[in-house]
C-alpha cells in the first residue's frame, strides 16, 4: 500500500509510478496500533535484525518504519513531528541525549552497526534500562538494529520489545524481504531458536517485501547524504577505537613481560614489592605471573609438538 503521498510525489524514488512511499499492508496495520497507543503513556521498542547477515537492508526498512510511524502519529494526534537523520544514533551513549532533544512521540533509531558483540549488548542493555526509566514520560518509540535477534539479552527479546522485523536475502542475495513477529511469535522464536540461532524454529506472523529506498522527511536527499556521512564517520571512529584497544593490549602485554623478567632476575625482590613499584595490587602481580607462565608454557609445548 502507499502512504504519505503529500511527502513523496511521483519522481521522488527510482521507478516510482505514483505519489507516496510503499509499505507492506500487514506491517502498516501492526504499526498503526503503536501509533494509536503511543499517547496512552506508553513507550515502545521494535527490533530489526538481519538474519545473522549484514548489508541486507536493515537500515532501509528501518527508515521506512520510522517514517511511517511518524507520519501516522502526526495524522492521528495532530502533531508535526519529523523523521530525519537526527532521529538515528549510532551509539547507545547518544540515545538519552537525543531523546531529550526530540519532541514527544518521536521515533528514535539506535543503529548499533554490524560489530555488535555479547559484551556490547550487555552495555547496551544497561543504557536502555536507564533510557526507559528516564524517558518514559516522553512516550517515544525506539527501533533497535542488530545483525542477529539472538544477540539481544533475554529481557529485551522477550519482555521489553513489542515486535521483531527480521530482514533476509532471497535467491542470489536479493534484498527486500522480511519476516514479522509479534510479541508471542518473537518470544517463541527466541526460546526455541536461540540455542542454534535457528530462524526456522518458529513461523513468523507474516512475511513481506519492502522497497529499496531510504525514507526521511522533510529534505529526503539531504537527510540521506547526512546519514551516509555520519555512518562513515562512525565506521572511522570504530576503526580508531579498535586501534586504541590494540595499543592498550600491546602495552599490557609488555608490562606483564617486564614484570616477570624483573621477578626472575631480581631474586631478592618479591611479588608484593614489584606490584607496589608497578602501581598494582599484590593479587594482580601474582595473576600476571600465572598468566605469563601459562602463556609461555603453552607456546613451548606447541613448538615442541
Amino acid at each position: 500500500m502507499k502512504f504519505a503521498e503529500e511527502l513523496y510525489p511521483k519522481g521522488t524514488f527510482k521507478d516510482q509510478e505514483t505519489d507516496g512511499a510503499y509499505i507492506n499492508e500487514s506491517l502498516a496495520k501492526n504499526l498503526d496500533v503503536i501509533a494509536k497507543k503511543i499517547t496512552h503513556d506508553m513507550t515502545f521498542m521494535g527490533i530489526i535484525s538481519g538474519h545473522d547477515m549484514v548489508g541486507d537492508g536493515k537500515t532501509t526498512i528501518l527508515t521506512q518504519v520510522g517514517t511511517y510511524l511518524t507520519w501516522k502519529i502526526n495524522q492521528l494526534h495532530d502533531v508535526n513531528n519529523t523523521f530525519t537523520d537526527k532521529n538515528l544514533v549510532f551509539k547507545a551513549v547518544d540515545l538519552e541525549k537525543v531523546s531529550f532533544e526530540l519532541p514527544q512521540y518521536s521515533v528514535i533509531a539506535l543503529d548499533e552497526g554490524d560489530d555488535l558483540t555479547t559484551h556490547g549488548m550487555k552495555e547496551l542493555a544497561v543504557r536502555l534500562k536507564r533510557y526507559f526509566r528516564k524517558c518514559r514520560q516522553l512516550n517515544q518509540i525506539i527501533l533497535l538494529i542488530l545483525p542477529s535477534f539472538f544477540e539481544l539479552p533475554k529481557f529485551y527479546a522477550l519482555s521489553r520489545s513489542h515486535f521483531l522485523i527480521d530482514v533476509f536475502f532471497q535467491g542470489e542475495y536479493e534484498r527486500g524481504y522480511f519476516n514479522f513477529y509479534g510479541p508471542f511469535g518473537k518470544k517463541k522464536l527466541y526460546l526455541y531458536g536461540k540455542k542454534e540461532w535457528n530462524y526456522d524454529a518458529w513461523k513468523p506472523d507474516f512475511h513481506g517485501r519492502f522497497f529499496s529506498s531510504y525514507c526521511f522527511f522533510p529534505d529526503l536527499d539531504k537527510c540521506i547524504e547526512r546519514y551516509k556521512r555520519k555512518k562513515y564517520e562512525d565506521m572511522v571512529d570504530d576503526a580508531n577505537s579498535e586501534d586504541s584497544m590494540s595499543k592498550n593490549q600491546i602495552e599490557r602485554t609488555l608490562t606483564i613481560k617486564i614484570f616477570n623478567q624483573l621477578h626472575q632476575n631480581l631474586t631478592k625482590i618479591g611479588v608484593p614489592e614489584l606490584a607496589t613499584a608497578f602501581g598494582v595490587s599484590k593479587v594482580t602481580g601474582y595473576r600476571w605471573i600465572e598468566e605469563y607462565n601459562t602463556k609461555n608454557t603453552i607456546t613451548v609445548k606447541s613448538y615442541n609438538n
